[in-house]
């Protein structure tokens, strides 16, 4: 019977022109983006487009660009500006979606930081210089009409598990995380739910809150997303895409069971920092198309700062999947 279903299957592949693949790679860091991508795997949710589908880990931009390198992905997770400079160095990428648009904040042991005016002169531990949370801080702290050398101590340390154990073990009192890890420090600290009369960490400063008061806009910056690699049948990209819907909107209403498929899948973040930091990531899942507006505009911010971080200009639209 199995052999009957297979063969019939490859028959209406055949007739319709929808390739199934004997493997499909998807790829993503550590961070929430790629939570979703492990109930697909999880569930078997493209078992009609793939035989087989995986998840493989990146953890740093040499990884991410050995996987594009050796052609061994189909569908990545990063963020904006690094999809945006890949694509500007001739690699074969589009950007698809964009379904993170906030999961940066300052943790600090003042409960009375409330803007970045109050940092001033004070030191911030920053993990991965020039990476998305560097930029955005920096594109505020100018925006403010502050001096990132003369008006702030920012030392970086090489990751964000680094810059959170160095606030757990009080070497720290700002540091800068992306969520899960804020999560993450909030429950080794015992500094959580907020009921708690005197938590020892506080969630100081949303920096899309401060985003949206600073450049007059809406509270969030779109800063990760999914990538197509190479030439794709539209067919298994609109799969992906509806697949990863699916699974986003899973991961959002059932905290506890996302926590839990996680932590045994990264290993890196305990169960129930996952499912707090659910509730404190701004979700919206928007295509490349309707996203581009609110990309050009944060793109044109980073060309201020450092046009580099995106290859020097700002992407044409070849760049936005259709």
């Amino acid at each position: 019977m199995r052999k009957i279903v297979l063969v019939w299957l490859g028959l209406l592949s055949l007739v319709f022109g929808a390739q199934k693949l004997e493997k499909l790679v998807v790829a993503g860091p550590f961070s929430s983006i790629s939570h979703p991508l492990l109930h697909i795997v999880e569930s078997g949710a493209l078992r009609d487009v793939a035989e087989k589908v995986e998840f493989k880990l990146w953890q740093n931009p040499d990884e991410l660009r050995a996987l594009l390198l050796k052609k061994e992905v189909h569908f990545v997770a990063l963020p904006t500006n690094v999809a945006a400079n890949l694509y500007n160095k001739k690699e074969p990428i589009r950007l698809l979606n964009v379904p993170i648009w906030g999961i940066l904040e300052i943790v600090s042991r003042d409960a009375n930081l409330k803007r970045i005016e109050d940092f001033k002169g004070k030191e911030i531990i920053v993990p991965f210089r020039a990476d998305m949370p560097d930029i955005v801080l920096q594109a505020l702290i100018k925006q403010a009409g502050l001096d990132v050398k003369k008006d702030f101590h920012l030392k970086y340390v090489p990751n964000p598990p680094d810059a959170m154990q160095m606030l757990i073990l009080r070497r720290a009192d700002n540091v800068l995380l992306a969520e899960p890890a804020t999560s993450m420090a909030m429950r080794k600290t015992g500094s959580f739910p907020v009921s708690l009369i005197a938590p020892e960490l506080h969630r100081s400063l949303n920096l899309q809150s401060e985003w949206g008061r600073l450049y007059h806009t809406v509270p969030k910056i779109p800063q990760a997303g999914m990538s197509v690699v190479g030439e794709m049948d539209a067919h298994i990209v609109k799969r992906f895409n509806e697949e990863y819907a699916k699974a986003l909107a899973w991961y959002q209403s059932h905290p506890k069971e996302a926590g839990e498929m996680v932590e045994k899948a990264l290993k890196s973040f305990k169960a129930e920092a996952i499912s707090d930091s659910i509730a404190h990531t701004q979700f919206d899942l928007q295509s490349a198309q309707q996203s581009r507006e609110a990309l050009e505009r944060f793109f044109e911010v980073l060309m201020q700062i450092e046009p580099k971080l995106i290859g020097s200009k700002i992407p044409d639209e070849g760049f936005y999947y259709r």
